[in-house]
């Protein structure tokens, strides 16, 4: 990567975020003065606002010494939890059906060689229940299944997204149940 200065740095990003559609049009120079002083925090996060500056600025301590206690309890992050997952039980049910298990704990008599050891319930469940539900072959979304997913076994693709699926779902609810911490 090419270094480059910070007002460089900061118009080029301004024209990446552009190009993808977000608005940001932030007072530059004030932006680059947060940016030199925020080095003494652990890190530091710019938001688009559309208050004066531009910009809000989440900043992040560099230990946790200088967190502030703010009388936040167990009970608050429990109760906040169990709010959020009123919601959105879907994460743990992901979680679950993507976990790897050994093939030969569920029967599988024969693992092809250059296949892997293991499966997942999704699909597990696919391969003994519908063995047949594939995409049909030579279509445009089955050219990208195999390229992209390395089958057209309708449950193998499921079972192959599963993972990346849960991570997004987790990094939700992570931020989801740490603004009503935060609120509170």
């Amino acid at each position: 990567m090419r270094e480059t200065n910070r007002y460089n740095a900061i118009h080029s990003g301004i024209r990446e975020l552009s190009f993808c559609g977000t608005h940001f049009n932030p007072d530059v120079h004030l932006l680059s003065w947060e940016l030199l002083i925020s080095r003494h925090y652990g890190g530091a996060i710019f938001l688009p606002s559309s208050n004066e500056k531009g910009f809000e600025i989440v900043k992040y301590p560099s230990s946790v010494a200088d967190i502030k206690d703010d009388n936040i309890t167990v009970d608050d992050l429990w109760g906040c939890t169990k709010e959020h997952y009123g919601l959105t039980a879907a994460t743990g049910l992901l979680a679950t059906a993507s976990i790897p298990i050994k093939k030969m704990k569920l029967g599988y008599g024969f693992v092809p060689p250059g296949a892997s050891q293991y499966t997942n319930i999704s699909s597990h469940i696919g391969v003994k229940f519908f063995p047949r539900a594939v995409l049909r072959s030579g279509s445009v979304s089955a050219k990208v299944a195999k390229s992209t997913f390395g089958t057209i076994r309708v449950f193998g693709i499921i079972g192959r997204a599963l993972p990346f699926a849960a991570v997004g779902l987790a990094v939700y609810d992570i931020i989801s149940i740490g603004q009503c911490v935060y609120k509170k």
